[in-house]
């Protein structure tokens, strides 16, 4: 700053360390799916050039289910062109461009494509004329350049030079044509296939159920006319929304329909985890639910609509991965997303019923765990349905404890997201979710004693065991990486690594575009260790010393000239976590003065 003025000035300084706080350890995402078949709102059209297919979806208003084209021309080759993700430089067929703008087929009045000068293909169109390159198109009216720019060029000058008329075509084949494409055939379906709305936050069982009327009612409005729900019309959307929602809470016929669905089995499956995890101590949530047209479909679907496991991509306080009652396949799917964004944590259902055997899913670095068995809970006063679908079959089906009349099947996700949270909540996400009781239920769908536990514990499989006089509790604390990385079988080191990882990561966004020299690295390495240093003292770390449990380095030697030339800063970052006491030995022998106990 220069002083050219006399007087007092203020001048502002960097006092110091910036802070770097700990990122959420205990926000879950549920994601939920339910049956969705959408009305028929589109016409889906179908072309092929003899390699490949095109398909795309326009409104019937513009073409109907037998390819005609019945709106106005102009909109339906503009939908048609957009549906399919046509673009200028893919025209492959000159004579049929003049065409779909209302040349004649044939006749003499037809635009003429005949050889004109040396290199050159003549096209002859009412009292115009025009020359183009034969590298660039044949005779036969065909564009065989793969050149964009020269395809471009060549539109312009056909459009500068020929009085063409708007497109006009009488079909969609017309503007398929045009692209070199066939037309195969047109089809009634829907716009959009799924149902999806943003992921929402609720901290609470009474906001949750709130979300749960909201969302539905929003949901009817797709399926229904709102006459026909309410009983009168409403110009704005959200007005029709809030008329269902109240006569949610009045209208019986709707409020069957309400319980119907909650308590369709994808459904309840999800509120119950959701309600599972506010009677374990969870706070904050995110959820989501999607209709599709078969639940068993892929969850990893379209990232660009932000749809099934993408919703979640811009919750940035997210870190645990929650979606009760999926299929194997639907699970390798989360688990395989949350070690591709490596700052969430799967928390996977295991079978109803089970044994030691049994197909898991592959964790490379321990970024999911997975539970067994189910749990029971008592029958909400809002299931009007049954679990007739649920079935063991093969030896497995002895094993399963039966619910009572007022009982039902539970996966145990829910559960344990809000038991993780609650342990994060008391002691800190350094210790293990296990040897903690679970709430909310009433039993469990299998017993699996201290023997049988073995082989699930040797593969990271965490069991949920019930103990005389001690009550439900979980009884195992390791990820799905025990036998791939045995270095983050445990949980806690997993989700300790995530913390402090994305902490640093989102405290140290002020360094970007500094100056690259000494005294950034140590206000980096000053502020590193400063946030290490509370972790150690909340006993995450493993240590009598700092240390011990942890270093930072970011000098000369980590930040070589070359590495400075790339933009670049490197930070080693070392911590020792503390891992659970899962095995507690006592070795007990004679001694001739008396009992020796030793523990070790």
């Amino acid at each position: 700053m220069e002083y050219h003025t006399p007087g007092v000035y203020i001048r502002e300084v960097d006092s110091g360390p910036k802070p770097i706080a700990s990122v959420s350890t205990s926000t879950p995402g549920f994601l939920g799916l339910f049956p969705y078949n959408p009305s028929v709102d589109a016409v889906a059209i179908t072309g092929s050039d003899g390699r490949r297919q095109l398909r795309g979806k326009v409104l019937p208003q513009l073409v109907d289910t037998k390819g005609k084209v019945t709106g106005d021309g102009t909109e339906a080759t503009s939908a048609l062109t957009q549906a399919f993700r046509l673009r200028n430089t893919d025209v492959k067929d000159v004579k049929a461009f003049f065409e779909l703008h209302g040349a004649p087929k044939a006749g003499a009045k037809a635009p003429k494509f005949e050889e004109g000068s040396k290199g050159r293909v003549k096209i002859s169109y009412e009292t115009a004329t025009l020359e183009v390159p034969e590298v660039v198109m044949s005779v036969a009216g065909k564009v065989i350049t793969e050149n964009d720019q020269l395809v471009d060029e060549l539109l312009n000058q056909i459009k500068e030079t020929f009085a063409l008329a708007a497109p006009q075509p009488k079909t969609a084949a017309d503007v398929l044509a045009v692209y070199g494409y066939e037309f195969k055939q047109a089809e009634g379906t829907a716009l959009r296939s799924e149902y999806s709305v943003p992921p929402m936050a609720v901290t609470n069982k009474a906001e949750f159920f709130r979300w749960l009327q909201s969302f539905y009612a929003e949901y009817l409005l797709t399926t229904d006319p709102i006459e026909d729900l309410v009983g009168e019309a409403f110009d704005d959307p959200d007005d029709a929304a809030d008329a269902v929602f109240e006569a949610l809470g009045k209208d019986e016929a709707l409020k069957q329909r309400f319980r119907e669905w909650l308590s369709m089995p994808s459904v309840f499956n999800f509120v119950a985890a959701v309600n599972g995890f506010y009677d374990n101590g969870g706070g904050k949530s995110y959820v989501y639910l999607m209709g599709v047209k078969d639940v068993d479909c892929s969850i990893r679907e379209n990232q660009a609509d932000k749809l099934g496991l993408y919703a979640f991509d811009d919750v940035d306080d997210m870190a645990l991965m929650v979606s009760p009652g999926l299929n194997p396949n639907q699970q390798r799917e989360m688990l395989e997303h949350c070690e591709t964004r490596k700052d969430r944590f799967a928390v996977l259902d295991g079978p109803m019923v089970s044994d030691g055997n049994m197909d898991i899913p592959a964790s490379e670095k321990g970024f999911g765990a997975l539970y067994v068995p189910w749990v029971k809970v008592t029958k909400p006063s809002w299931f009007v349905g049954n679990q007739d679908h649920i079935e063991v079959k093969g030896p497995n089906r002895r094993k399963l404890q039966k619910a009572d009349r007022n009982e039902l099947y539970v996966p145990p996700s829910g559960h344990l997201a809000g038991i993780m949270a609650r342990v994060d909540g008391e002691r800190g996400v350094h210790k293990a979710p296990a040897n903690e009781l679970v709430m909310g239920i009433t039993g469990l769908t299998q017993n699996i004693n201290r023997i049988e536990q073995g082989q699930y514990n040797d593969r990271g499989i965490n069991v949920i065991r019930q103990f005389k006089d001690r009550g439900i509790r979980v009884w195992g604390a390791r990820t799905l990486a025990t036998k791939n990385d045995p270095s983050w079988k445990y949980i806690n080191v997993r989700r300790l690594f995530i913390m402090v990882e994305q902490s640093i990561m989102l405290g140290s966004q002020w360094a970007v575009f500094e100056p690259n020299d000494h005294t950034l690295w140590k206000k980096l390495t000053r502020d590193v260790r400063a946030y290490l240093m509370r972790v150690w003292r909340s006993g995450a770390l493993f240590g009598q010393t700092p240390e011990e449990a942890f270093y930072v380095k970011c000098d000369d030697e980590t930040n070589p000239r070359y590495l400075i030339d790339a933009g670049q800063v490197n930070v080693q970052v070392g911590i020792c976590p503390v891992k659970p006491a899962e095995f507690l030995i006592f070795s007990i022998g004679q001694w001739d003065g008396g009992g020796l106990i030793e523990e070790t």
